[in-house]
């Protein structure tokens, strides 16, 4: 597999070309958020390989479903993508999120890394696998989902952390 990363002018987002079966699947990052969960790798991982778990934490998520090749989830009030397919797959210390909505298909690559103490950093990158609709202005929005997947992050810490003693 060959990762190529490039910069665009224009708007300054990284991207990543990646080669996938010979074909390309082109990601732009949007953004990056990190959290501090107290909690072990294990529990983290555990929590957030199981998407049935994403209404405690992402809480307009009504909905997770078992669906084939992956889940379908549903949110309440108003979403980019108000329902969608959900793929999950984990990688060593990594658990991915791959979205495919009426509106947006996305990514969200979490790293998980333990610390001597035990507890887990999560770096959470979120990114386009298409262009998006030509309708959503995405620079103006940009910061508004970045403090959103914020949001929700801490408040996956916050579940992670009640979890802690799990394993």
């Amino acid at each position: 597999m060959c990762v190529t990363f490039i910069k665009c002018g224009w708007c300054g987002w990284d991207a990543s070309i990646v080669a996938v079966f010979g074909g390309y699947i082109m990601t732009k990052t949007l953004f990056t958020n990190r959290i501090l969960a107290h909690a072990s790798l294990a529990t983290v991982r555990r929590l957030l390989a199981d998407p049935l778990n994403l209404p405690m934490w992402a809480t307009a998520v009504t909905t997770v479903a078992p669906a084939t090749n992956g889940y379908t989830l549903e949110r309440a009030g108003a979403a980019i993508n108000q329902s969608e397919r959900l793929r999950v797959t984990t990688h060593d210390n990594q658990v991915i999120y791959q979205g495919v909505g009426d509106q947006l298909a996305y990514q969200v690559t979490f790293t998980l890394t333990a610390d001597a103490s035990g507890q887990t950093t999560v770096d959470e990158q979120v990114s386009l696998l298409e262009e998006a609709p030509s309708w959503l202005p995405l620079p103006l929005i940009k910061p508004v989902m970045q403090r959103d997947f914020q949001r929700k992050l801490n408040q996956f810490a916050a579940l992670a952390g009640a979890h802690r003693d799990d394993d």
